[in-house]
């Protein structure tokens, strides 16, 4: 059965005013400018589905960098394996509780060329003292200016940037907050003064929580190739879902075209990759997930 798939996506722009990314937004409805966030991880997950299986990396931002919203969970998890660090930068949200293991997290997804950012910065001390073990990791951190006094603004310019750290004004609304910033040193802006977020919409075909459970079991259980080729064609939109994933991921894509063959799929991206799909699909579902 097919369904719409929806996101948002707000530019950032540089200090030309070229665009240099965009952020992509979750939305709970397609006919909302706003959304209702129960939970970070079903909100990011949801939002990574329709960019790898419904929607598009290259439709969304083209040639510029995606920032996507990255909770404690999906760090531990791996989940952002799945995408090509060329494009995507991973935004630490500021509810992060930052422990030795998300250290190593941030430490392995910076030794796979990913970009950290960190998003919505109070320059306070809890804030600073909390997020300095990722500040070697760190290539931009996003403050948020409607938190943030006009002599915070100022005193971080002066702290990241002596740690070679880029800095990122968000929720700007007006001309003025924006020449400040500017004139600061800040290098990218993000705010209702350039842009709104746009809706985006395409089509999904929905795959079940059930059928999403009983391939990660058997997952687990490490079957043959054969065996779970035949298991994962008990569900068809699950591997019709696959089958999108493998051929439009800049970061799977076959180099001779198209896979139309489950087995042949599973062969290219690897059964880890495989496993890190199917947990990304559970997390985007809005289910308990217990297995």
């Amino acid at each position: 059965m097919e369904s719409l798939a929806y996101l948002a996506r707000q530019p950032i722009y540089d200090r030309t005013g070229q665009i240099f990314a965009y952020e992509l937004l979750f939305r709970d409805s397609p006919y909302s400018s706003t959304a209702v966030i129960a939970s970070d991880l079903l909100a990011t997950a949801q939002v990574l589905e329709n960019v790898l299986n419904n929607i598009g990396l290259k439709r969304l931002v083209g040639k510029h960098k995606a920032f996507v919203n990255c909770n404690s969970q999906m760090l531990l998890n791996n989940i952002f394996g799945l995408l090509n660090p060329k494009y995507f930068v991973l935004e630490v949200l500021e509810t992060v509780e930052v422990d030795s293991a998300i250290v190593d997290a941030i430490k392995r997804y910076k030794a796979m060329d990913f970009e950290i950012a960190l998003d919505d910065f109070i320059f306070e001390e809890d804030f600073i003292k909390r997020f300095e073990p990722l500040f070697p990791y760190v290539s931009y951190v996003k403050m948020d200016v409607a938190e943030n006094s006009v002599s915070k603004t100022k005193e971080a310019a002066e702290f990241f940037g002596k740690l070679g750290i880029k800095l990122l004004a968000e929720k700007i609304e007006d001309k003025e907050t924006y020449e400040s910033c500017r004139a600061l040193g800040y290098e990218f802006f993000q705010g209702y003064y350039f842009a709104k977020p746009e809706l985006i919409m395409g089509k999904k075909t929905d795959a079940t929580f059930e059928g999403i459970i009983q391939l990660i079991r058997i997952c687990n259980s490490k079957p043959d190739l054969d065996t779970f080729v035949k298991e994962l064609e008990k569900f068809p939109e699950i591997a019709v879902n696959f089958l999108k994933y493998v051929n439009t991921s800049s970061r799977t894509k076959f180099p001779k075209g198209s896979i139309t063959d489950i087995k042949t799929a599973i062969v290219w991206v690897g059964m880890k990759n495989l496993q890190e799909w199917l947990l990304l699909m559970l997390y985007a579902r809005k289910e308990p997930m217990e297995f």
